[in-house]
């Protein structure tokens, strides 16, 4: 067995042990007095102890918290009090802890209180206030070895810890009795405790080396001193309350403690917490028990080492206890004090002084004051120093406050104390005061008057001014320093002045703000010294010196002109600090009465100007102030505009001497309209604004002429956000001019204005006028009546005011409203009379809308249809006018009047009369809205029709209309609405504008009511519409029919006009057209429709025979031959009206034979082949056609008529002709903004697709034309026949050109055309999404759809054909770039494509257009990488930039590559079975979907030569790689050179979709097959390859036989000879 299975690992007893072998018998004494080497350490708080006995406890989890509680791991030990903590507190230890957990506990306390880790600490102080409590009288007996580490806890210098402790103690002991008894019991035991913790720990017995850092070890041992300490001053400072008995008890304890040297010696410890302890402890035995102190000690080692050592953080503690010390035992200082030289009381004192407070605070200085206050004067100046006068100990306190570590904060309090000792040391009868003032005090005043860098160490805090006046007393002390130096000051500074830098000098400020600078801090010392007792020699010095001074600046500013503005502020400063210099000094007045009544009005203007203005006010007594400024401002008014004059007149009018221009009526009006110009001026000169108003003397009258001319200037574009600023200048600094403004006559336009302005869309201005409304509004009275007639004279005339300075619709509701909340109950009627618009002036808003007529049209987008074609206009047109929304008045005014009803409660307190006519015009203006709605019109109630307008008037339509609805819902007979019917079925009368919309209106409220309610109430039946007919009131028939509820009535005049049109002759009698019109209204209602088959058949063929001529006839009118020469054709009416009678009587007739049906299908294609068919005139006429052929198509396709039947097939392809004309003709025209003729393109749209259409190669060119119609219905109608038919025709380009090699297959140059010119992405930020796809942008995306159909069903050199025809024209870049901005570059993220189905498309997705863009162009950048990767590669690699390179490298990996590996893979799959038909050699292919790679091989005898093509992440942006898997039978570089061809054929064929992978594994094939062709086998091994991989290349010379040169070696090594192997013959190679 080995011995170092014997070797024992190191223990603590035994490092401990070696830790104190050397020390003075330590380990002994801490063992008890053995000193042996089994004896344990007795210290509770040292690291080496015998651990406790845990046999005895009867719960194994304890014993393991135990265990865990002695191991070194912080972690641990908190877990293992935790879990202490929970056995404590569980119910199962009410009655306290078991005696063994108790005593175990007593032996690991100690220990784990002072641990380095807070945690332990904190949780050890609570657990062992929860074992005391828990255990109760049991406790008592631990109390002895327990208390002082637990009292120690309460003043730990961690809070949270000392807070743990703390509470502890007082759950344990909670009353102060109880408290002061375990301190009265326990003193043995505490002092004892301290004892041990001071004299007998150190760092190495509390920390184990060995696991504990020297800092961590050091800063517990720091830790526990300090607490202990703290603990021990406790004790002291309670002294007082113990009883005489426990004092003397343990009076001993206290001496030996409080005597020993070794405390004291801590003083210096380099742990500020230790030194701090120290001091307290030190404190209080001074004040408790300073007999026990040993002075002698102090003075070795508090006071001599402790001046000498580093006191941060703790120089106040220090400096309170040497004050203390010093106070009660100065001859520690002295007597006591054994140091001399270097190390003498005053030098260690000097050091200690120098460092400075040492990162304490200001209370610092206090305490060193004190301090030095008590010292004895040998120690504050040595004998040595009163000899040589040297106040070494001045300097030192200095030095301490120019230390650069001294916070500025403290410097007030240093240099109080240092001034508090210089005075000291004024009183000692050794010292030369002349000397110490002049060495001490002085140098402050030089410094503070006349700063330099010679003199910069004694810079004083200027403020408090206290240390300057008491440097200055001081000084005063030595009569003979004080008056040489000031006199010596006063000349300086007039030098300085004098030799000032003139104007042109770059420093000239900064030289004269010096100077202004200096007077200011000269002349308010002075002036401070005014209250003090100067003697009369010193006052006569501080007078001449004054006068001198003043007299000299002012020869100065003669002499220079006033540009030495020093001079002036010198004397301004002089002068109002020390006035009585004026009143006493009859000379000096006499000569500055003369300079300011005759030069200063001349040198207003000069630098000097502002300081010379706040002169005058200071020399009321001598001069007559009012002229004196009069003259002055005249003299700045009357002087050319400089900054010079502006800056004088800004000091000029803040002065409080403008009150004199009350008497001076003439100044008064020049200095006004200066500053009238001044507002004009702008920015520049608000300076002087401000100054003029903000001057409380100022006259009132100027104030209210500068706010009228500010408010007058608000009307000027050029002046407005000057102006506005200027009028806030005013409010912020004199409202009570603007609100006295605002209340006079005149401050209705101001209101106005403000109001105005606040909606202007210049954010300043908008700003900066609701600011000014908002002062204005917040005290205006409500009782004000001026203002609230100025605020309602706004309101009448605001909505149908219309020009640029409008005010907004939301600013006048919300006046509106506010002055409704304001107005008293009572007189809220009259109130809302004027707020809401009456009769006359919706009349005047609708006068320009009521003289135009409605575009024809519109016919088909309501139920009045073809009476529209009968609207006359009597009333010439006038010009609308808009405001800067582009808002008419009669929309303003229907704004406002919806707006206002719906925010406030005006319909509450306002007639039945009134509101009729509010709902009226609300329901007249909703119609002329729907129509501008639906087309853009010159007259329209609004001007522009852009996207976000649009929306914000369909909001308000929407809101009005839900206004108007809630007060259908609410109707009863006699309420407003039953009298706005009435008002509108009255005005429906007659043929005019007015009528239309009034029957319109009238229909749409009526429905509505009927809707809600089931019945009108109405009384409307057969008089009214025999009324109406009668006197050929077709808009009030028209009305009547659609809202009467009596079917009998209904039925009755249908049969009537039934009878009476089927022999009238449309074109001759007007009133047929009127019934016609009639008779069509009817069939709107379904009662109508439903017993349509009841009527006898044979009456609706003659209507329809009848109908059929009568269309015959009015088309023959409209054919160019016939046409009338007039703006409106009565056959466009009648046509239109009779192809809706036969759209409904037709379908009844489904089973009726008859000619009929085929002259119906002759008059559609007629219909369709007419002049200008698309125009705005004729679209009810194309629209009704198309409708009419969409049903004769559904009941043919029924097959209930042969007849129908019959025609239809003959009429088919001239109806398909007709259609495709159609479509050409409609192509060129917009149906932006026109949604009658956006019906009409969906309506032929929806016919075309649902046609069988059969074209012809010859009629596909002329479809393309239709891609680029402005129309998405018709480019959807174009791209639908062509996406179908393209593809289809492939088959037989691609059989021409396997017939003739010189075919070239080319792409339609009309289809090209459409993809010449891409979008550009500045486009496309113009483009609107909102609604649909841009047009523009949908054609050319469906037209490159086109162009990648022409690949479906081509052959390989067809598509190699259309490939070229892309490439020569290069319109692949344009669609690459238009789908890297659209789709990458230009968003923060990009599209997401896994929300597309990219392989597909299908179109019209009119829900979410630019997702639907987003789709197509995902889509057709999928198409061209499939189709046209080089192409593509191309753009990629060399078009673009490098950021654009790796953003689309990284989209198109993540959501393109994938599909088209796959698809190009299974393109593979599926070539590889078939490839046997057409080679004999065919390639084994396996693919790997996975990992995107394909392997092929061919077999070679036993062997395979294969390689793999592996497609990369980003294919085909990025090149496929070949690599060579096996090599057999060719040398290296052949393979290497077939590898490279492989790759090129893949990487540069222009084919896409897995053809070019198939072409280069066809030539690899070629290239392997090649080669092996002709091989035969050797005649030696009988294998075409050998072992390593070669062909027979030995060819014997006479039988020509091929031989492996390995076999061959092989059979001449065995044989023994060089013969070939067959015929023997020596081998000669050939």
């Amino acid at each position: 067995m080995s011995k170092k299975q014997f070797k024992h690992q190191a223990s603590s007893s035994r490092a401990a042990s070696g830790a104190f072998a050397a020390s003075d018998g330590a380990f002994g004494t801490f063992a008890g007095g053995s000193g042996g080497f089994g004896s344990v350490s007795s210290s509770p708080l040292s690291y080496v102890y015998e651990p406790p006995d845990l046999s005895n406890i009867s719960e194994p989890n304890i014993v393991v918290a135990f265990k865990n509680l002695q191991k070194k791991d912080s972690i641990t030990k908190a877990k293992a009090l935790e879990d202490l903590q929970s056995h404590v507190s569980s119910p199962r230890t009410t009655n306290g802890v078991e005696d063994a957990v108790l005593e175990a506990w007593i032996k690991v306390y100690p220990r784990n209180s002072i641990d380095t880790a807070r945690r332990v600490r904190q949780l050890a102080h609570q657990l062992q206030g929860a074992i005391a409590r828990t255990s109760g009288r049991r406790f008592v007996r631990c109390m002895p070895d327990i208390v002082g580490p637990w009292l120690a806890g309460v003043f730990d210098g961690d809070k949270m810890v000392a807070r743990a402790a703390q509470e502890s103690v007082k759950q344990t002991f909670q009353t102060e009795e109880k408290m002061q008894n375990v301190w009265k019991i326990y003193l043995g035991s505490i002092l004892q405790f301290c004892s041990d913790a001071v004299f007998k720990e150190t760092v190495n017995t509390l920390s184990d080396e060995r696991s504990v850092s020297p800092d961590d070890a050091s800063a517990k041992y720091a830790r526990v001193v300090a607490a202990t300490v703290s603990m021990a001053r406790y004790i002291i400072e309670r002294a007082e309350n113990s009883s005489q008995e426990v004092l003397e008890k343990h009076q001993r304890a206290l001496d030996t403690f409080l005597g020993s040297t070794e405390l004291w010696k801590l003083a210096t410890h380099s742990d500020s917490s230790v030194r701090r302890a120290i001091y307290s402890l030190l404190d209080a035995s001074i004040i408790k028990l300073p007999d026990i102190l040993n002075l002698e000690v102090m003075s070795a080692y508090v006071l001599a080492a402790g001046l000498s050592v580093s006191q941060t953080a703790t120089a106040l503690d220090y400096s309170r206890v040497l004050a203390h010390l010093s106070t009660h035992e100065p001859k520690v200082w002295t007597e006591l004090y054994k140091g001399t030289g270097k190390k003498s009381a005053t030098k260690r004192l000097c050091q200690f002084l120098a460092k400075g407070s040492q990162g304490s605070s200001f209370q610092y200085w206090d305490e060193i004051n004190t301090l030095l206050l008590q010292l004895p004067t040998a120690v504050l100046l040595p004998q040595d120093n009163i000899s040589d006068q040297n106040f070494v100990l001045l300097d030192a306190l200095r030095d301490g406050i120019l230390n650069r570590d001294e916070p500025r904060s403290n410097q007030n309090a240093a240099w109080n104390t240092y001034l508090k000792v210089v005075k000291r040391f004024s009183t000692f009868p050794d010292v030369d005061r002349d000397r110490l003032i002049e060495h001490s005090v002085m140098p402050i005043l030089t410094q503070y008057i006349s700063p330099s860098r010679e003199t910069m160490a004694w810079t004083v805090p200027a403020s408090p001014q206290s240390i300057i006046m008491d440097a200055t007393r001081l000084g005063l002390q030595s009569s003979r320093n004080f008056t040489q130096d000031w006199t010596r000051l006063s000349k300086s500074f007039i030098e300085q002045v004098q030799t000032s830098l003139p104007e042109q000098s770059k420093e000239f400020v900064k030289s004269q703000d010096g100077i202004t600078s200096k007077a200011s801090r000269w002349y308010s010392l002075q002036a401070g010294l005014s209250g003090c007792d100067i003697p009369e020699d010193i006052l006569a010095v501080l007078t001449d010196a004054a006068t001198f001074e003043i007299m000299s600046a002012i020869a100065i500013l003669k002499a220079r002109q006033g540009k030495p503005y020093g001079a002036a502020s010198l004397i301004t400063i002089a002068i109002s600090s020390m006035p009585n210099l004026i009143k006493t000094q009859k000379p000096l007045s006499d000569s500055v009465a003369e300079f300011v009544s005759a030069d200063v009005p001349d040198l207003i203007l000069s630098p000097s100007g502002p300081y010379l203005v706040e002169l005058i006010p200071c020399l009321k007594y001598i001069i007559d102030t009012d002229m004196t400024y009069r003259a002055c401002l005249n003299s700045a008014l009357q002087a050319s505009k400089t900054p010079a004059r502006f800056k004088a007149l800004e000091r000029l009018v803040s002065s409080h001497c403008i009150a004199c221009l009350d008497q001076d009526e003439e100044l008064l009006t020049t200095l006004t309209l200066m500053l009238k110009q001044v507002v004009d001026g702008g920015a520049t000169q608000s300076d002087l604004l401000r100054e003029a108003i903000a001057n409380p003397n100022a006259p009132p009258r100027m104030a209210q002429d500068l706010v009228a001319e500010i408010v007058a200037s608000l009307s000027l574009d050029d002046c407005r956000l000057t102006s506005l600023q200027s009028l806030q200048i005013v409010v912020k600094h004199n409202p009570s001019a603007v609100k006295a403004y605002d209340a006079s006559s005149a401050g209705s336009p101001m209101l106005a204005k403000l109001i105005s302005l606040a909606d202007s869309p210049d954010e300043a201005i908008s700003q900066r006028a609701k600011s000014i409304n908002d002062v204005l509004s917040a005290d205006e009275s409500t009782d004000n009546v001026q203002s609230n007639r100025a605020i309602l004279s706004i309101i009448r005339v605001g909505p149908e005011t219309v020009d640029s300075h409008a005010l907004s619709v939301p600013s006048l509701v919300d006046l509106a409203h506010k002055t409704m909340q304001q107005c008293d109950e009572q007189d809220k009627p009259a109130l809302v009379a004027d707020l809401l618009p009456d009769e006359l002036r919706w009349q005047n808003a609708l006068r320009p809308f009521f003289a135009t007529p409605p575009s024809p049209s519109l016919a088909i987008m309501n139920f009045m249809s073809g009476a529209l074609s009968l609207v006359r206009s009597t009333e010439s047109s006038e010009l609308i006018s808009y405001d800067k929304d582009g808002h008419s008045a009669a929309f303003r005014l229907f704004n406002y009047t919806s707006a206002l009803v719906q925010a406030s409660d005006v319909f509450t307190h306002t007639t039945v009369e009134h509101r009729a006519c509010v709902a009226k015009y609300l329901g007249l203006i909703l119609q002329i809205a729907s129509d501008n709605l639906s087309i853009q019109s010159p007259c329209s109630l609004w001007q522009d029709h852009d996207t976000e307008l649009e929306e914000d008037i369909i909001e308000t339509i929407s809101q009005t209309q839900r206004l108007m609805a809630s007060w259908v819902s609410g109707s009863s007979p006699g309420s407003f609405i039953r009298t706005c019917l009435s008002g509108l079925l009255e005005e429906s009368h007659g043929v005019s504008v007015r009528a239309y919309y009034s029957s319109r209106a009238y229909v749409s409220t009526t429905m509505e009511l009927v809707e809600l309610h089931s019945t009108t109430d109405l009384d409307i039946g057969i008089n009214q519409l025999s009324s109406a007919r009668r006197s050929a009131d077709t808009f009030t028939a028209v009305a009547v029919i659609s809202v009467i509820q009596d079917p009998a009535v209904l039925t009755r005049t249908f049969n009537e006009l039934l009878a009476g049109l089927t022999g009238n002759e449309f074109s001759k009698d007007s009133n047929a057209t009127s019934n016609l019109i009639i008779f069509n209204s009817v069939f709107n209602r379904e009662e109508i429709l439903e017993s349509l088959p009841n009527v006898p058949k044979q009456r609706l063929v003659f209507f329809v025979q009848h109908a059929c001529k009568e269309l015959v006839m009015a088309l023959g009118a409209l054919e160019p031959s016939r046409s009338q020469a007039q703006s409106w054709n009565p056959a466009l009416v009648i046509g239109a009206e009779l192809m809706h009678s036969l759209n409904h009587v037709l379908p009844t007739l489904a089973e009726t034979y008859g000619t009929f049906w085929e002259d119906t299908i002759e008059i559609l294609t007629r219909t369709w082949s007419l002049p200008d068919v698309g125009s705005n005139d004729r679209l009810p006429l194309l629209h009704a056609s198309l409708r009419l052929h969409s049903t004769l198509r559904r009941t043919s396709i029924a097959g209930s008529n042969d007849d129908l039947s019959d025609a239809w097939k003959n009429k088919e392809a001239s109806i398909a002709t007709s259609m495709l004309s159609l479509l050409h003709v409609l192509q060129s025209l917009s149906d932006e903004s026109n949604q009658p003729r956006e019906i009409v393109n969906e309506l032929l749209a929806r016919q075309i697709s649902k046609s069988n259409i059969k074209l012809d190669s010859t009629a596909i060119p002329g479809l393309f034309p239709a891609l680029a119609s402005e129309s998405l219905a018709l480019q959807g109608s174009a791209y639908e026949i062509l996406h179908r038919k393209i593809p289809g025709m492939q088959e037989n380009v691609s059989l021409e050109k396997a017939l003739s090699k010189d075919y070239v297959a080319k792409l339609p140059e009309e289809l090209l055309s459409l993809v010449l010119e891409a979008p550009t992405l500045r486009s496309l930020a113009e483009m609107d999404f909102k609604r649909f796809m841009p047009p523009s942008l949908r054609s050319y995306l469906l037209s490159w759809r086109l162009v990648f159909d022409h690949w479906d069903g081509a052959s390989d050199a067809v598509k190699i054909d259309y490939i070229n025809a892309v490439k020569e024209g290069s319109y692949i870049d344009g669609l690459l770039q238009l789908a890297s901005d659209f789709l990458i570059t230009s968003r923060a993220r990009p599209v997401d494509g896994t929300k597309f189905d990219i392989d597909s498309y299908l179109p019209n997705n009119d829900e979410m257009p630019e997702k639907d863009a987003q789709w197509l162009l995902i889509h057709l950048y999928y198409q061209a990488l499939k189709h046209l990767p080089t192409l593509s590669k191309v753009w990629w690699r060399d078009k673009t930039s490098r950021q654009t390179q790796i953003s689309v490298e990284s989209w198109t990996e993540k959501y393109i590559s994938p599909l088209i590996t796959s698809a190009e893979l299974a393109t593979i799959a599926a070539w590889a079975p078939s490839q046997g038909s057409d080679t004999d050699q065919p390639l084994t292919i396996k693919v790997s979907t996975s990992t995107r790679e394909i392997n092929a091989s061919i077999p070679i005898d036993e062997q395979s030569m294969s390689l793999a093509i592996t497609l990369p992440p980003s294919y085909p942006l990025s090149r496929a790689v070949v690599s060579g898997l096996h090599r057999v039978g060719v040398t290296e570089q052949k393979w290497r050179s077939w590898i490279i061809t492989t790759q090129g054929v893949i990487n540069f064929s222009d084919l896409g979709g897995g053809n070019q992978l198939i072409d280069g594994l066809v030539s690899w094939r070629k290239n392997v097959t090649a080669t092996l062709k002709g091989q035969t086998e050797c005649a030696i091994c009988y294998s075409v390859v050998s072992a390593d991989r070669q062909l027979p290349s030995k060819r014997c010379g006479t039988c020509k036989n091929l031989f492996h040169g390995s076999c061959l070696f092989k059979w001449f090594k065995s044989s023994n000879s060089s013969s070939c192997p067959l015929c023997r013959n020596q081998f000669s190679y050939s």
